[in-house]
């Protein structure tokens, strides 16, 4: 089973601070990062595809890669404060506010089928 690793927030600064948009601070309502969890595992197990989308956040982008991680979808809202020059372009894809705000996974499965 292929890992999409979903990050939505992350560590910065020296004496590390959380950063990034989910979404909400009800723990009633889903976060945005869940819902697209979700609907990405939807057409995962709808169409038979040998991926599982998981939520990760605040883990060294570096660690994730070197563990299970297949891809990495990455918030546009963190997108700015994190280093990705070490990072395999082919590893990671960068949301678009579209994307993370509604859930919108067609570009998103595309991506991964090419």
């Amino acid at each position: 089973m292929k890992e999409i690793v979903i990050i939505s927030k992350t560590n910065i600064g020296i004496k590390p601070n959380h950063f990034g948009f989910d979404g909400t601070i009800n723990p009633l309502k889903k976060s945005l990062s869940k819902k697209l969890k979700e609907n990405l595992n939807e057409y995962f197990n709808k169409n038979n595809m040998d991926y599982i989308a998981i939520v990760e956040n605040y883990e060294p982008l570096e660690k994730l890669i070197k563990s299970s991680a297949y891809k990495i979808l990455i918030s546009p809202y963190i997108k700015d404060n994190i280093n990705l020059s070490k990072i395999d372009e082919n590893l990671y894809y960068i949301l678009s506010e579209e994307e993370f705000l509604n859930s919108h996974i067609d570009n998103i499965v595309n991506y991964l089928e090419h």
